[in-house]
């Protein structure tokens, strides 16, 4: 299954060094990533997010089989794959993570545009364009690890319904599934007709004007935001309070302690059951139950 090669070794081990690099990316995304972990630039593709991310898993899959199976044909979508996250992590420099392995772990961009960028110069340097003979795994094989990695992210997929009625509940929790609160795009809706309506605890009493913020307790962007409404928000209006609540919530974790108070305040939440796709603090303002605005990352500058 493997290539000779006219001078050394390096020459059909780098491909696959590097595919097995993409390999261990597309298996965490494919198993216990959700597309909160994908770069804003990728995440702000004009497609469906479920769309988009299994897009970007299945090309990985099949870079990564092509690069064991048939070095020769992957060396060049290899070092596109690579130029290709290099100008994505120089978007993020001075993030604190790149999430490439999830929130889980944190590995700052630079690290990670270091390692991409050596694996696009092994490449590059040991010219298996040049060096690398014809050959390689049988062709039904390679056939049908393509086939594998095409079908796979669909066949594992863990995107919540976004039904907006109790169906959406009737799969049972799914480890790691994930649902996206698309709240900008909610715009002109009847808030019982998003996916969030159904999903909240208790929301059957809740004031349909008003201000509904969603926000995790973990999040200080959220703590910043809360604080601030707690002095801005004293009764002119309705403020309902949507808490993402995490598996990984404790105690010692949260930094939401301030928040507005009062009788014209309600409080609800989303079960752990999910992860939710919002950049949290997130603002929308009801009228008669109708969205008449909404915004993600609320009381940050853009």
């Amino acid at each position: 299954m493997s290539d000779a090669t006219r001078t050394n070794p390096l020459t059909a081990l780098v491909p696959r060094l590097a595919g097995a690099w993409l390999l261990a990316g597309a298996l965490f995304k494919l198993f216990a990533g959700t597309p909160a972990d994908l770069p804003p630039v990728v995440r702000d593709l004009p497609l469906e997010l479920g769309l988009t991310y299994n897009l970007a898993i299945t090309v990985e899959l099949c870079v990564a089989a092509l690069a064991f199976l048939r070095p020769r044909w992957a060396w060049l979508l290899l070092i596109g794959a690579f130029v290709t996250f290099d100008a994505v992590l120089l978007t993020m420099i001075g993030d604190e993570s790149c999430k490439c392995f999830g929130s889980t772990i944190t590995l700052p961009p630079w690290v990670m545009l270091a390692i991409d960028s050596t694996f696009l110069l092994l490449l590059i340097v040991t010219k298996p364009w040049k060096n690398l003979r014809p050959g390689g795994a049988n062709f039904v094989l390679v056939v049908g690890a393509l086939a594998l990695g095409v079908v796979l992210p669909w066949v594992l997929d863990r995107q919540a319904s976004d039904a907006p009625s109790s169906a959406a509940n009737e799969r049972g929790p799914v480890d790691g599934q994930w649902l996206e609160l698309d709240i900008e795009n909610w715009v002109g809706k009847d808030v019982w007709d998003t996916p969030l309506y159904a999903r909240m605890e208790d929301s059957s009493n809740l004031p349909l004007d008003g201000l509904w913020v969603i926000y995790r307790s973990t999040c200080e962007h959220c703590a910043e935001h809360l604080a601030t409404l707690q002095q801005t928000e004293v009764g002119a209006r309705m403020v309902t309070l949507i808490r993402l609540k995490e598996r990984t919530d404790t105690e010692a974790n949260r930094v939401v302690h301030a928040v507005p108070t009062g009788d014209f305040v309600q409080h609800v939440a989303l079960p752990d059951t999910l992860d939710y796709i919002i950049q949290t603090p997130g603002d929308m303002e009801l009228e008669g139950g109708r969205i008449v605005s909404a915004r993600e990352a609320a009381g940050e500058e853009h």
